[in-house]
Parts: C-alpha cells; sequence; structure tokens
C-alpha cells in the first residue's frame, strides 16, 4: 500500500496544502501585523498576536533547516577532506547499533545513529542505509542457493547488464559469524557515473544474503574499512 503510486501522490499532495497553508497563514499575519500598527485596533491586535504563532514555527522551521543544512555541507567537506588525507573515518572507533532485518530475523549493526535507515521503496532491498556518500543495501532472501559462488556470478551478471563498463575483483572467503561469506569489489559505469561496490555474499540451503556497499571512487578507500566493520557485524537467522 505505501509503495503505491497513489500513497506518493498523496503524500506530495498533502505537502503541498501544507506549504499553501503555512504561507497563507503568515501573509495573514503579515496583513493583520500591518493594520494593528497603521490603525492601532485592539481586534487586529489580538488578530496579529494569534497569526504570529505559525508565523514564528514558520520561522523557526526555516532556520532549523537552514542550520542542519550548513551542519551536514561541513561535515561533508571534512568527511572529504579526511578522505584526501588518507585520516581514517571517526566511524571506526563509533559504538555501534543493532538493527533487526524485516524479510528475516537477521541482525546488522550501523557505527552511528546518524546513519539513515530505510526499508521502503528500494526494491530489492531490506535495508538501505545511507551516510553523506556511502550506502549500505541488504537483500535477505528465505530460499537457499546452496554456494555464495552462485551468488557471486549472479551479482556479477546482474551488475554487469546494466553498465557500460564494468571491472570486478576475484571473490575471496571472509569469516562472518562463524560463516564463509565471499566478498569482491566492482567498478561499474552506471548513466555515465562511475561507482565503486564491495559486495558480501553469502548462502546455505535456507537463506541467500547480499550486503551491498558502495561510494564514489575517490572515497572508497575511505569508507572500505566502514563497510568491512558494518558487514563483519552481521549474524545470521537463527
Amino acid at each position: 500500500m505505501e509503495n503505491s503510486t497513489a500513497f506518493h501522490i498523496g503524500q506530495i499532495a498533502g505537502a503541498i496544502i501544507a506549504v499553501f497553508m503555512m504561507i497563507s497563514l503568515c501573509v495573514f499575519f503579515v496583513i493583520a501585523l500591518v493594520r494593528a500598527i497603521t490603525t492601532g485596533r485592539k481586534g487586529w491586535i489580538i488578530a496579529a498576536s494569534i497569526f504570529s504563532l505559525p508565523f514564528l514555527a514558520f520561522l523557526f522551521l526555516i532556520i532549523v533547516g537552514m542550520v542542519m543544512g550548513f551542519s551536514k555541507a561541513v561535515n561533508r567537506s571534512s568527511e572529504m577532506t579526511a578522505a584526501r588525507r588518507g585520516k581514517p573515518s571517526e566511524f571506526l572507533q563509533a559504538a555501534m547499533t543493532p538493527v533487526s532485518g524485516n524479510a528475516l530475523s537477521y541482525q546488522i549493526s550501523l557505527p552511528s545513529s546518524e546513519v539513515r535507515g530505510k526499508n521502503d521503496s528500494h526494491p530489492p532491498f531490506d535495508y538501505l542505509f545511507s551516510y553523506r556518500d556511502a550506502y549500505v543495501g541488504v537483500i535477505a532472501e528465505g530460499i537457499g542457493l546452496g554456494t555464495a559462488q552462485k551468488i557471486c556470478d549472479l551479482s556479477q551478471t546482474n551488475l554487469a547488464s546494466k553498465a557500460s563498463s564494468f571491472v570486478t575483483t576475484t571473490p575471496v572467503v571472509l569469516d562472518i559469524d562463524s560463516h564463509s561469506w565471499l566478498t569482491y569489489d566492482a567498478t561499474a559505469t552506471l548513466t555515465g557515473v562511475e561507482i565503486k561496490y564491495r559486495f558480501y555474499v553469502y548462502a546455505d540451503s535456507n537463506c541467500t544474503i547480499q550486503v551491498i556497499t558502495w561510494t564514489g571512487p575517490m572515497l572508497f578507500d575511505h569508507y572500505a574499512p566502514i563497510f568491512d566493520r558494518i558487514a563483519k557485524s552481521f549474524k545470521l537467522p537463527k
């Protein structure tokens, strides 16, 4: 239901109506304030006082939005600067916060409460996490394909079919939660944009898991240790 076209149209329409009402209240406040100053009548003074509340709330939201936007810009700039200087990310030492899966009862941990988690409108991901220019997606299926190598082959074929150029490394074994996974890197050009990925894949007779991470080529070496840390926190369903 939430992923339907009608639902998204309703969201957009609701947002437009809310903005229109807020702007209208602000206009009424300005008119009432001007009339209160020019006429000095009690009715206009009361009206201006009443309409001042939504006006101040609207102004407060604008200021908060500007501050948050400025803060994100500064943080992104500092991350870019740290990446260019070869400095490690602060998230390598940050406390990890566990998040439970939706499709299956797995668990994966994130190194910051600032990392955003989404689980809607992003098929085929069960969860899609993002922070600045780095992304972590989890595909969890209750279908066993037997071996991780099969998942590697399928994921590489799928990505290569969408990319104008595609290069991948040879998968290597990685121990996660006392299970053998395979991991490999891939560089793909999609709609003219070069993206670098790191895949972590697992499969047995009961489930298939893909933890897919990606960012820009210039930031990949900076974020790769964080990707590894997140992937290694993965706990399979019991």
